[in-house]
């Protein structure tokens, strides 16, 4: 895919791949070996960590369309190869932290997504992205679980000894 067409966006916004029941694809090995390479490239790239993450949960069994969304993370990374974790010196040590939730994403469980990024400076030092472990009733309380979660894990990270 060295020539393919790069994409602009990562995904595909209007669907879910966790409700689609189509054929399943002929070669999951090559599936699983490409999906396995793209989580190394997750450390450096962690605008593509969500999306890879989504498509590893479908290395059992993965589908035509699951195949689609790995071919269209490569035609992301072909349009984007520039982009990564960049670390510059800065004299401002100020803290901010980012959250955010979609909730009840995923159609077979109605569990949430919950994603944060930290900041040191301009530095980003901290990021995750991870299914919720319970079922949030109200989209409040999605995002009232990130607030704490943020918090809660950085805060633990910056107590722990060297």
């Amino acid at each position: 895919m060295d020539t393919c067409k790069p994409a602009t966006i990562l995904v595909d916004t209007q669907s879910k791949l966790g409700s689609i029941l189509d054929s399943l694809f002929n070669n999951p090995t090559t599936y699983r070996s490409i999906a396995g390479a793209m989580q190394y490239l997750t450390f450096t790239r962690p605008d593509i960590a969500y999306a890879v993450q989504k498509k590893r949960m479908h290395m059992h069994s993965p589908c035509l369309a699951h195949w689609n969304a790995l071919k269209r993370i490569i035609r992301y990374l072909q349009g984007t190869a520039d982009y990564g974790l960049h670390l510059t010196s800065s004299s401002a040590l100020s803290i901010r932290a980012y959250t955010d939730s979609d909730w009840a994403g995923y159609p077979n469980t109605r569990r949430s997504t919950s994603g944060y990024c930290v900041y040191l400076g301009d530095n980003l030092v901290s990021w995750s992205s991870k299914r919720q472990s319970t079922i949030s009733r109200f989209s409040v309380e999605s995002e009232y679980r990130d607030i704490t979660n943020v918090g809660c894990r950085n805060m633990l990270a910056a107590k722990s000894p060297p």
